[in-house]
């Protein structure tokens, strides 16, 4: 008898906490479904001004693509709705007769390297993905541009006359051997940025934050005729892009 009363008892002690200690799945699923997760953009702060980045990493290289844009001059919108870009960035600088700045290589155009203080180093696809002062042989993927910020994980010192604050756009190969592109900007407007001789400081300091650090990197053109896409923003340019990276 005792042992009868005893199991009623703590069934009745079940039946009222059960409600209080335990949720229902189809309570739990409701419950989720009504959560929401903010993404918080991640920001680095470089002589008291604070800058968002951005960045995409490339895993599988087969699925980059440069394209020329300088003489057709379609809008990045339009480059990356055509070419199925899940992520984009502009490539380097052009000059006043919508030519290249520089060597430019893909399937369509191939032209020559020029020497330029500024436009210094190349971004290049070969057996790998390289950021150097020099060009590896027989790329299938090429682009002159500049300066280089930093070469085997050590920051270089720029010297930049008339340096101006506006959006960057960098490449970068990371410690793992992978191709990284990042773009650095004001939050509160996108277009505005760093000065590009503080841009070796803050890729170091931006790079510490990273699953793979930054051990060589590059500016692509930036400004006014910069574009970036990832998951978490899309940037569209002001006046046109000479050419982007695509990632299917």
């Amino acid at each position: 008898m005792k042992k009868i009363l005893f199991l009623v008892l703590l069934s009745g002690i079940a039946f009222y906490l059960y409600p209080r200690f335990f949720v229902p799945k189809n309570e739990l699923s409701i419950n989720n479904s009504q959560l929401s997760i903010s993404y918080v953009s991640p920001t680095v702060t470089w002589n008291d001004v604070t800058y968002r980045f951005e960045y995409f990493e490339i895993y599988d290289i087969s699925q980059l693509s440069l394209i020329a844009n300088f003489t057709q001059k379609k809008s990045s919108e339009l480059l990356i709705r055509e070419n199925n870009c899940q992520n984009a960035i502009n490539g380097g600088f052009y000059d006043t007769n919508n030519k290249p700045l520089g060597l430019f290589i893909n399937s369509t155009l191939n032209t020559s390297s020029i020497t330029s203080a500024l436009v210094n180093g190349y971004i290049a696809i070969a057996n790998r993905p390289t950021i150097d002062f020099d060009l590896p042989e027989n790329p299938t993927i090429a682009l002159q541009t500049g300066p280089m910020l930093m070469m085997d994980g050590k920051k270089l010192k720029l010297i930049i006359a008339n340096d101006e604050y506006a959006r960057r756009m960098i490449a970068g190969i990371t410690s793992k051997g992978t191709l990284v592109f990042m773009t650095i900007f004001v939050p509160e407007t996108e277009v505005q940025g760093p000065q590009l001789a503080d841009l070796p400081d803050i890729i170091e300091k931006i790079s510490t934050r990273l699953p793979n650090k930054i051990v060589n990197a590059i500016n692509l053109d930036g400004g006014n005729a910069s574009i970036f896409k990832n998951s978490n923003i899309s940037i569209s340019e002001v006046s046109s892009v000479g050419s982007i990276y695509c990632l299917r």
